[in-house]
């Protein structure tokens, strides 16, 4: 990769510039580098928080990362107004100069590097008080944290990835690729050191930072991808239990609202607070490009899939049916959370009405489908017209339309509901269907869905399980790595693909992300190991 030099936040690193031997020969008290920098707790913690910062980069949470991973894994399908690169995703028709993915593989980068250069730093600096001592451990834990993070989205998404293990790699051209076994070494590595030194909650100042409760889960959900279940079964055990005090949110509408951010379901999220400042733009969406008012951390997801506003996307026709399956008993049955994910007719399950607290004093004009309704909502959802739509992660019951992208919704990037799913299969695939079944049950009965009264054999489980997964997580950019780490996805998704555009464009080549050009114009070690110019 091309070395990168990075701005750590407003008060961030300043590239120290030499003087000249001219007769004012005076040192700028003001500026920085990387090896005068780092000298006070409030500086490293500054280096921390630019770490994090790039979850809000291009190809992250702010924008790209719910439109590659929800297109990919069809859960949303295209809608007329979805245009440029991200047309590619839905039938994976993009190649090595795709935006969004070159943007994912730059941003993962991006935060290794600023976590190498933390974990750098903090071992040269020798703090002397005890509070001091205590935030270097917990600096650097969240640096690896984060680097672990990184790697384990590179090597799930693209398998064998150049590692760069420390700042001086960081900041080198060329680097090969290692295997991927190598690469879940690293993730593993990474998220044990975290462990160490993560507390288990913060101060309410500091919700948003990784706790170990969030490293433990990602280690687990790393020891599974790799079918290490035993360990993975391990690790996740221990959020069951004190000191974690994780539960499911009671109200699952909660968990995608923008109260979200103190559930006790959530283990690690994107915060999304809408923050403007005197100056600047909205932070990173659009790339900055756009000047639609202040600094901001926000999410443009409700925005943009909304049904009212943008509508790029709908949920796919698959995801929809999914909802609708056989008990026990072999009946037709609608699971509840489909009322929860997406609006549409009541034969689909679907939310029929939007709205539920909206004054029609603030509707101007009213519109047609509040026209029996001229007091405030509920409004009848026009499913007519607009089909099946996402109501996850939307606001429509409160607000009619958002009028801009600056949606609070934090979004989820492990939640319990997950955890608990994740711990399941670890134990069907151990053979333990009596473990596995109260887990399932749990996620299940918190919506009201019927409770399963046996799992049957591991592979009935395993479908049963997937299909858990599928409903409860869909919306979270969570099946196309789940559809690819059990090596379904082409078997599952071509013939739901052919049912919508009439193909089936699913292919091997597809099924790992193909190396940016960029990356193989800068780093010749990968450039002359690539397959088919893809991978």
């Amino acid at each position: 990769m091309k070395k990168i030099t990075l701005s750590l936040l407003a008060a961030g690193l300043l590239l120290a510039s030499s003087c000249s031997n001219d007769a004012l020969d005076i040192k700028n008290q003001n500026a920085y580098s990387d090896a005068t920098y780092f000298k006070t707790a409030t500086q490293f913690n500054e280096a921390v928080i630019a770490t994090y910062s790039v979850f809000l980069h291009q190809g992250m949470y702010s924008r790209d990362w719910y439109f590659l991973f929800d297109l990919l894994g069809n859960d949303a399908e295209r809608d007329a107004p979805l245009l440029g690169d991200l047309l590619q995703l839905h039938d994976y028709s993009y190649g090595t100069t795709q935006q969004q993915i070159t943007s994912l593989w730059g941003s993962l980068y991006r935060m290794i590097y600023r976590a190498n250069l933390v974990i750098d730093k903090a071992g040269q600096w020798s703090p002397e008080l005890p509070e001091e001592i205590t935030k270097k451990n917990q600096y650097l834990a969240e640096a690896h944290f984060l680097k672990g993070f990184a790697e384990f989205q590179l090597v799930a998404l693209w398998g064998r990835v150049p590692l760069r293990p420390d700042y001086f790699s960081s900041t080198a051209y060329a680097a090969p690729r290692a295997t991927i076994a190598e690469g879940w070494e690293a993730v593993e590595a990474d998220l044990k050191a975290a462990i160490e030194g993560l507390p288990v909650t913060y101060a309410s100042a500091d919700l948003g930072r990784a706790t170990q409760g969030a490293a433990i889960a990602l280690l687990g959900k790393a020891y599974l991808y790799q079918k290490k279940y035993a360990l993975a079964s391990t690790e996740l055990e221990k959020l069951t239990k004190p000191p974690f005090a994780y539960a499911l949110n009671p109200n699952f509408d909660n968990q995608f609202s923008e109260s979200n951010g103190t559930s006790p379901e959530t283990v690690f999220d994107i915060p999304h607070k809408w923050v403007d400042a005197a100056t600047g733009q909205q932070t990173y969406y659009f790339g900055g490009q756009e000047a639609w008012g202040g600094l901001a951390t926000h999410s443009g997801r409700a925005q943009e899939y909304g049904w009212n506003d943008w509508r790029n996307v709908f949920i796919s026709n698959a995801a929809v049916q999914a909802f609708t399956y056989l008990d026990e008993e072999g009946e037709s049955y609608t699971d509840p959370r489909a009322k929860l994910t997406f609006y549409g007719d009541a034969a689909s399950g679907g939310d029929t009405d939007f709205c539920q607290t909206c004054p029609a004093s603030k509707i101007t004009p009213l519109p047609s489908y509040a026209a029996n309704s001229p007091n405030g909502g509920p409004f009848p959802y026009p499913f007519e017209a607009a089909g099946y739509r996402w109501r996850k992660y939307e606001n429509y019951e409160v607000v009619e339309q958002f009028g801009g992208p600056q949606s609070n919704i934090n979004s989820q990037v492990i939640r319990f509901a997950d955890v608990l799913l994740l711990l399941a299969e670890s134990y069907i695939q151990q053979s333990n269907m009596e473990a596995a079944l109260p887990l399932i049950n749990q996620v299940r009965v918190r919506v009201n869905a019927f409770p399963y009264t046996q799992l049957g054999n591991q592979t009935e489980a395993m479908k049963l399980l997937m299909r858990e997964r599928q409903l409860e997580l869909c919306g979270e950019q969570s099946r196309w790595f789940d559809l690819n780490r059990w090596g379904i996805a082409k078997q599952t998704i071509n013939p739901e693909k052919q049912a919508a555009i009439g193909s089936q464009p699913l292919t091997d080549k597809y099924l790992l992300l193909p190396i940016p050009e960029a990356e193989k114009l800068t780093n010749s070690a990968v450039a002359s190991d690539i397959a088919d110019d893809w991978n």
